[in-house]
């Protein structure tokens, strides 16, 4: 789900919506199905997007920022995949996520 601000356009709802659901597609090809939340707002000098990703055993939430939306919200979702690797990483028992 992609919550952005009420006075939001309905061109920012389209292409940031179409933005987030890209990468969260991506993100789930490798990671399985998640139940996600990504919330964009503006702030002063830009954007801040908080994102919270669930799959009923890890709970992942990562905060990021940048002059637009869309910007805020891969820092966060950047943020969020390198979490989920270190946690199959950990839970894969050696450590060590190899992709080659």
């Amino acid at each position: 789900m992609v919550e952005l601000h009420p006075q939001a356009s309905h061109r920012q709802h389209r292409e940031l919506g179409a933005f987030v659901r890209y990468c969260v597609f991506r993100l789930e090809r490798e990671f399985g199905e998640l139940r996600w939340l990504v919330r964009i707002v503006p702030i002063p000098n830009g954007f801040a997007s908080s994102v919270a990703v669930n799959d009923e055993t890890l709970i992942v939430e990562a905060r990021g920022s940048g002059f637009d939306g869309a910007l805020a919200a891969w820092e966060a979702l950047y943020k969020v995949e390198e979490a989920l690797r270190q946690a199959r990483a950990h839970n894969s028992g050696s450590g060590f996520l190899f992709e080659g």
